[in-house]
C-alpha cells in the first residue's frame, strides 16, 4: 500500500525527545540542579527532579552569575517558584515523562 521509502526509522533518543522524554539537563552532582527543594537539603521531600524545578534553579544560578546577591537572585526567580512547587506534587503522584525520582540525592 505504501512504499517503504516514505518511512524513516527513528533512534530511541530521537523518539524520546519527540514525545517529551528527552534528558532535560538534570545534574544531581551540580548541587542537585533540577531537584525540587533547596539543593540537597530538605531530604524529607524525596529526590524528585522536574523541568520546572530545573527552570527555577537555572534562573537563580543565572542571577547569581550576573552578580546578584543570594536574596536578590531568589527574588528575581520568584515567578518560577509556584510552577516548581506544583511540579513536586505532579512528580510525586502522577509523574510526567520528564519527571525523575532518583534514589540518592
Amino acid at each position: 500500500m505504501y512504499p517503504t521509502e516514505q518511512f524513516e526509522a527513528l533512534a530511541v533518543e530521537d523518539l524520546r525527545s519527540v514525545v517529551g522524554a528527552g534528558d532535560p539537563g538534570y545534574s544531581p552532582g551540580n548541587n542537585a540542579l533540577g531537584r525540587v527543594g533547596p539543593g540537597t537539603g530538605w531530604k524529607w521531600l524525596g529526590n524528585y527532579y522536574t523541568p520546572e524545578a530545573l527552570s527555577h534553579d537555572q534562573a537563580v544560578r543565572s542571577n547569581l552569575a550576573r552578580g546578584d546577591g543570594r536574596v536578590m537572585a531568589q527574588l528575581e526567580a520568584l515567578p518560577k517558584l509556584p510552577a516548581a512547587i506544583g511540579s513536586y506534587f505532579r512528580a510525586r503522584f502522577h509523574p510526567g515523562p520528564d519527571d525523575k525520582q532518583l534514589s540518592t540525592p
